[in-house]
């Protein structure tokens, strides 16, 4: 291996090429870098006897051909690479680069993995990567096209993190349309990775519930947190107002509530009768007040 610049018309690009999408914006911004400050890092090639084939550099290529010049900065394998060898250089060199959209590196390692009859233990060796990190990123592959290309959009919701969530909950229920579902949900309501997690959490511990129960007990708690955070203004003259007060003292009975169902699940015997007495007395007491609430604005009550 040795380094050197060669000329551009002595380079060809290999027709299988593991990064296919090559963004023209991209090219002209990299060009002009180029152009200003230097090639920073040398293109990868392979000697061959008239020729030298490109490993890794496709868009270093193309831009400095944009440029405009004659030689290009390069890294020179010799002619007795193998063919696996020169395809793990140029995915490494890609990973390492981070120039390949999660959809063309899970379809590059695959390939990778396949030809090369790996294990995913092996190939995440050989690629210089954890091996759950390597599975995550396949695991893209499993999931629909229609969110395979959800993961590529900018302003999509859906991240490697909530196909993996979704990829385990198809493996542990059998059922893909379940992970489906949860997608679905993600898309629709913008779910974060931890409140993806939380439907799947009420999924499994109330026996397998329809989905959109979950998913709306999950929205009900963001949108009980948004209000808990507006109820818990700290200023002195709010302390004093006896609504925020209220709403401050139901926000602790559901935190205690939630709190306790998730840590015991049900209520034992000897602790029920205490409990539904008070649950009644209350019930009592906000049968008195929701007539008169029915048509005020909480809002106002809570102003100073």
């Amino acid at each position: 291996m040795k380094y050197k610049e060669i000329a551009l018309n002595d380079i060809k690009s290999r027709s299988e090429q593991v990064r296919h999408d090559f963004s023209e914006e991209r090219i002209d911004s990299l060009a002009k870098s180029i152009a200003e400050v230097g090639q920073l890092q040398p293109i990868v090639v392979q000697k061959k006897e008239d020729h030298y084939l490109l490993i890794a550099g496709e868009r270093r290529l193309r831009a400095v051909k944009k440029d405009k010049k004659d030689k290009i900065a390069a890294v020179i394998f010799d002619e007795n690479i193998s063919p696996e060898k020169f395809r793990q250089i140029q995915l490494i060199e890609n990973l390492q680069r981070q120039d390949l959209n999660p959809l063309e590196r899970a379809i590059s390692i695959n390939k990778f993995i396949e030809d090369n009859n790996l294990s995913k233990k092996d190939a995440a060796e050989k690629l210089g990567v954890a091996r759950t990190t390597l599975t995550l990123w396949l695991n893209i592959l499993e999931m629909k096209e229609k969110y395979q290309q959800e993961v590529l959009k900018e302003d999509s919701p859906i991240t490697l993190s909530h196909l993996s969530l979704a990829h385990a909950l198809s493996s542990k229920t059998g059922d893909p349309n379940k992970a489906n579902q949860l997608l679905d949900a993600v898309i629709k309501y913008n779910l974060s990775r931890k409140e993806s997690q939380a439907v799947i959490d009420l999924f499994y511990k109330y026996l397998h519930i329809p989905m959109e129960e979950a998913v709306s007990a999950v929205l009900l708690r963001r949108e009980r947190l948004k209000m808990k955070d507006y109820w818990d203004d700290g200023s002195k003259d709010h302390n004093r107002n006896p609504v925020r007060k209220l709403f401050r003292s139901f926000s602790n009975i559901n935190d205690n509530l939630e709190e306790f169902m998730e840590a015991e699940g049900n209520i034992p015997e000897e602790d029920r009768g205490d409990l539904l007495d008070e649950f009644l007395y209350l019930y009592q007491i906000m049968g008195i007040l929701i007539p008169d609430l029915k048509d005020t604005d909480l809002r106002l009550l809570m102003q100073d």
